[in-house]
């Protein structure tokens, strides 16, 4: 098992080294994303359009927080907007599209380790969706739990965090994110384009035991939202295998 790990390390590694030498070495043209997006003049980021409307619900546009926003490369594109429902903690939504630096896409689980969540389950799962056409969305589910300070007391809150990637043309749920890196590589090398993958999340916050009901809020929130900003699959064209 120990030697498993390290051919497939050192594959990883290699992988990883090669990607990164063809894109210093290649000259980049940025391909199309798989979200609605659209350049703004005199910036380097994109504006990305969250619906405003989801399930009848009312939201708002959010922020990024200036740590966050020091982290990110000057050319990255986002957007995140909570949706509200009466009686529950708001949907929040986000996209992060990423532009000639590939770094601004990067595993959830790390972030969320870093915010002090503790994880308690990451699972791969398949949201059904209706539009453009009957197919099966390839997703991440992370159950993950933190403590915070309530009325001078110490609690427990559950979060539920859905996430996935997606480019022109593709969707992935690969944890590794390997399998982005080698389409990336490929395309790279054989047309000159880099692909331009965004990292999609839904995530709410919950009480402990009510997790499979968040789940279920956040999987009708993303049947009614992503039809409305996500480009890929196209109508009519056959969806894309999440890369394995």
């Amino acid at each position: 098992m120990k030697r498993k790990k390290v051919i497939f390390s050192i594959i990883a590694l290699g992988l990883m080294a090669g990607t990164a030498l063809l894109l210093a070495a290649v000259p980049q043209k940025l391909g199309p994303p798989g979200v609605k997006a659209s350049p703004v003049a005199g910036s380097a980021r994109w504006q990305i359009d969250l619906p405003e409307t989801v399930l009848g619900l009312t939201s708002t546009n959010l922020e990024m927080d200036p740590k966050s926003l020091e982290m990110l490369p000057a050319d990255t594109s986002f957007a995140e907007r909570a949706y509200f429902k009466p009686g529950i903690a708001p949907i929040i939504a986000s996209v992060v599209l990423m532009g000639t630096d590939r770094t601004s896409i990067h595993k959830a689980q790390y972030c969320l380790q870093g915010q002090g969540m503790h994880l308690e389950q990451m699972t791969r799962e398949t949201i059904p969706m209706k539009q453009p056409q009957p197919y099966d969305l390839p997703v991440i589910k992370i159950v993950g739990q933190e403590s915070r300070e309530i009325n001078g007391k110490t609690k427990a809150i559950s979060c539920v965090y859905v996430y996935w990637y997606v480019t022109d043309g593709q969707l992935s749920n690969d944890q590794s994110g390997f399998g982005r890196m080698w389409s990336m590589a490929r395309q790279l090398a054989l047309t000159g384009v880099l692909q331009r993958w965004a990292y999609v999340r839904f995530y709410m916050f919950c009480e402990p035991g009510q997790e499979d009901a968040a789940f279920a809020e956040i999987k009708a929130a993303i049947a009614a939202a992503v039809p409305q900003f996500q480009l890929t699959p196209k109508p009519s064209s056959v969806t894309m295998p999440a890369q394995r």
